[in-house]
């Protein structure tokens, strides 16, 4: 029956006219568009203009359609539907899908069916349709996170929606690791990820990610000398027939396929593929991105800068002025223009200037301050700012700056506008469009700042160990932050909480918050009698991984 629906659909189509192409799905969807039609899952309104936006109403009558058959089987838990009405929307598959919570009104009211919706907000249609069925089974290993390319953008009401709708293979990337969860959501797109729903036997798992090829070990560190040797994933010691080292050297940096080695009293550097025996001799990594699979490399004795591929590939050399950072940096395309180039080493903008390649610049990732005549100039985004006699600190993920003076430092626009009041001692970019400022000698205020300035104060913490740094990351916008001797909050870049974890035992200065494949792991070190090690894994909602 399926071949046959499949032929007559694919004669029906070939008589359609060669300027109605959008009436027929792209190649990649096609079969599993035929194969939803064909279980009845696709109502006629949506059987042509397959590429274009679908509606907030049309993936409403997807969803229904997909409700009904799950009803007529007896799939669906005991479900009492509340009461909906909405006062731009009579519809009633919208009606049947808000009434049983699939989606929601957008306030005052409203419903506003003939809205395109987002890719997240797809995902959160389809997670709370999937948990109607009376197989739906919440299970750790789909709430587990993936550290998109873009998950920065991943709103945190949509964020355990888009780890289970990838996790369950529902909703796949949008390739380069990225989801573009503010993108759109097409028709053909909705009708692939609903069939999905309808027979698991379609779903698109994800890969797991494979584990590191190597990793370096610390053996000794002291008087500012350290000791490393590299190991493979099996636990060997591997480069012990390297020049001289015996396999032990000064530094081992490990990206990808790529080792940055140091030895012989610092004086050789040279990058490293352990699998081929490739070598670049006289480079160091001075700038490693491993969101985007690309670090920064400069030669030891002159000037020029290489791109590296995590993949063991490598890019253009170029005389650099900044540190490579978020996959972008500054580079001196002749000698008076500057130019930011991206990891392909393709140009993003160019800027003119009378200052030579001898004047004083220095920078981060696609922002360089230029100092002349006692001014400071942020360039950025191929504009150069307003001149300013503080100091600038460009920031690293944002145009913002920050500005000192006199002990006291401000957060500024790219114009010189100021964002925020002046602080004392310290102010510091510790996440994007999170800073964090000293209030006394022990306590931090954490505040969320965007472009447009209107600081929202986050958490006022104890600090004991000094001045804090970068908050720790999954480098994908998810951050953790102690806020007491129990409890460590995980927010989003827009300040938004995700959840909260409560550990089992105290944190202090011995405790250790990484991330680990987007998941948070809490480390703390016993001393005593017997020295031992407690460790938790968490997912950033704040639940407990066993």
């Amino acid at each position: 029956m399926k071949k046959l629906f499949a032929m007559l659909l694919t004669v029906s189509l070939l008589m359609v006219s060669a300027g109605a192409a959008s009436t027929q799905s792209s190649n990649w969807a096609q079969e599993a568009v035929w194969t939803a039609q064909e279980a009845g899952l696709v109502p006629e309104t949506l059987n042509t203009s397959y590429d274009t936006a679908i509606t907030r109403a049309e993936f409403c009558s997807l969803a229904a359609s997909l409700y009904r058959i799950w009803e007529a089987n007896g799939q669906l838990k005991d479900i009492t539907p509340s009461s909906v009405s909405f006062t731009d929307c009579t519809d009633e598959d919208v009606l049947l899908c808000a009434s049983i919570g699939v989606v929601n009104g957008v306030g005052d009211g409203r419903f506003a069916p003939d809205s395109p919706i987002q890719r997240q907000e797809a995902a959160s249609m389809l997670h709370r349709l999937a948990a109607l069925r009376t197989d739906y089974a919440g299970s750790t290993k789909n709430k587990m996170p993936h550290v998109f390319f873009d998950g920065e953008n991943i709103r945190s009401w949509a964020r355990s929606d888009v780890y289970w709708a990838y996790n369950s293979g529902v909703m796949t990337g949008t390739g380069d690791n990225a989801f573009d969860p503010t993108g759109q959501y097409t028709r053909e797109q909705s009708i692939v990820t609903i069939l999905r729903l309808y027979d698991a036997s379609y779903a698109a798992l994800p890969v797991p990610n494979t584990e590191a090829p190597y990793h370096a070990v610390l053996d000794y560190s002291g008087a500012g000398v350290s000791r490393m040797h590299l190991e493979d994933k099996d636990g060997n010691h591997l480069l012990t027939d390297f020049e001289d080292t015996d396999g032990y050297f000064y530094d081992i940096t490990v990206f990808g396929d790529w080792v940055g080695l140091m030895w012989n009293d610092n004086a050789n550097v040279a990058l490293y593929q352990p699998a081929t025996g490739k070598r670049i001799d006289g480079y160091i990594f001075d700038g490693i991105d491993e969101k985007n699979g690309v670090a920064w490399a400069w030669a030891y004795d002159d000037e020029n800068a290489l791109v590296v591929y995590a993949d063991g590939t490598t890019g253009k050399k170029f005389i650099p002025k900044t540190v490579w950072s978020e996959g972008r940096a500054i580079v001196w395309a002749n000698a008076n223009t500057l130019a930011a180039i991206d990891k392909n080493g393709n140009t993003l903008w160019q800027y003119k200037t009378s200052f030579n390649q001898d004047t004083l610049v220095y920078g981060l990732g696609d922002r360089v301050v230029i100092e002349q005549d006692n001014t400071n100039t942020l360039l950025a985004n191929g504009k150069l700012g307003t001149a300013q006699t503080y100091t600038i600190i460009p920031n690293k993920w944002s145009a913002n700056y920050i500005g000192g003076d006199n002990g006291y430092y401000t957060l500024y626009d790219q114009n010189g506008k100021a964002l925020t009041g002046s602080y004392a001692n310290a102010l510091d970019e510790v996440g994007q469009d999170i800073y964090c400022r000293w209030v006394s000698d022990t306590q931090y205020e954490y505040f969320h700042c965007a472009a447009g300035g209107n600081p929202t104060t986050l958490f006022t913490v104890t600090v004991t160990n000094g001045r804090p740094g970068v908050l720790p990351t999954d480098g994908a916008g998810v951050y953790a932050l102690q806020t007491s001797q129990n409890t460590i909050a995980c927010f989003d870049r827009f300040g938004t909480i995700i959840g909260t974890i409560q550990t089992p035992f105290t944190l202090d200065s011995l405790a250790d918050i990484t991330f680990e494949n987007g998941c948070i792991r809490v480390t703390r070190m016993d001393i005593g009698a017997d020295t031992s090690t407690q460790t938790m894994l968490y997912l950033p909602t704040g639940e407990p991984i066993a």
